[in-house]
């Protein structure tokens, strides 16, 4: 056990003294792997930011579906069970005259004269309807379809989908969701790629500069594992090193950014998730694993294609 600890402590010092020796090629690979593990990190924050977003706004978009006057109850009943029924409808919620004269007159409480010509028309003179909020904003169209079948032209008098500039906001967000998410994963994709070739050159360099080394520790007879561990232990060190830098560069600005619109309703749920001290360690974590995991795996093709150790 001591032997097995101390050889350990002998591979990771090598592997230290290699990262130290090659200080250029170190300092290469680490900066491209903190920009790829920066990249993805905000890419997930924005990813969040943007979903969390559109739901929020998405409570301020709804089916209206309005009724003519005194329209048969059993039809009602059953153009609400039909919206019901509907796989993207979240709620409905049946809003009558007296409920609907309410919400108006509390909605344009500082326009006069909209308040005098209601007061004029009397009280009932806005129609029932039925306010359908969906679980899916990209089905919303589908939920308005229900209501304009032919068998319920009886009791609808016309359908609207939702506040045009609310609409339009949630559109254009699930727009730029989309294009996070793919520029996210294309840029990712590109600086991993060159992420593994710059670690694998540097390996390869190392196994290079250090040939004669490990042909003398080949003959006094050190196993594979021994020779190979201080090139691993050197790429865990640059996915170590990147993680690091790149979780705190994201979450320095998630909190300097988000404190500043964490109030706003849209951003407070994302504000207060990554700022949960149990996310915060799961992500960086998860961010070192994915930096080591990168290292090793260039170091290992590196050592597959270079370090030759089949033949010995």
């Amino acid at each position: 056990m001591k032997r097995s600890l101390i050889t350990l402590w002998r591979v990771f010092l090598a592997g230290c003294q290699n990262f130290v020796r090659n200080a250029w090629l170190s300092i290469a690979a680490t900066a491209v792997m903190t920009v790829a593990l920066t990249i993805i990190l905000g890419g997930i924050v924005l990813n969040v930011t943007a979903k969390n977003a559109i739901k929020e706004l998405s409570k301020n978009l709804t089916v209206s579906v309005y009724l003519l006057e005194d329209p048969d109850e059993d039809e009602v009943e059953k153009l609400r069970q039909a919206l019901i029924s509907t796989p993207y409808t979240a709620s409905v919620e049946f809003v009558s005259e007296d409920e609907a004269s309410r919400r108006f007159v509390e909605s344009n409480k500082g326009d006069e004269a909209l308040l005098e010509g209601l007061a004029l028309l009397g009280q009932g003179s806005l129609p029932s309807s039925f306010e359908i909020s969906v679980s899916n904003i990209e089905k919303i169209n589908e939920v308005g379809v229900v209501a304009q079948k032919d068998e319920f032209k009886s009791i609808v008098e016309s359908v609207t989908l939702g506040k045009t500039d609310a609409k339009k906001t949630v559109d254009r967000a699930i727009a730029a969701q989309k294009f996070i998410t793919r520029a996210s994963i294309i840029a990712a994709g590109i600086f991993s790629a060159v992420s593994v070739l710059i670690i694998f050159n540097t390996i390869r360099m190392a196994i290079f500069t250090r040939s004669e080394e490990i042909k003398i520790m080949k003959l006094i007879g050190a196993t594979p594992d021994y020779i190979r561990g201080p090139f691993i232990i050197e790429a865990c060190l640059y996915g170590i090193i990147a993680a690091i830098i790149a979780h705190t560069t994201v979450f320095s600005a998630v909190y300097s950014l988000g404190s500043k619109v964490s109030s706003q309703p849209e951003f407070a749920q994302t504000y207060t998730f990554f700022t949960d001290t149990p996310i915060i360690v799961a992500i960086a974590l998860a961010t070192v694993f994915v930096g080591m995991l990168v290292g090793v795996v260039s170091s290992g093709l590196a050592m597959e294609k270079h370090l030759k150790l089949k033949r010995w």
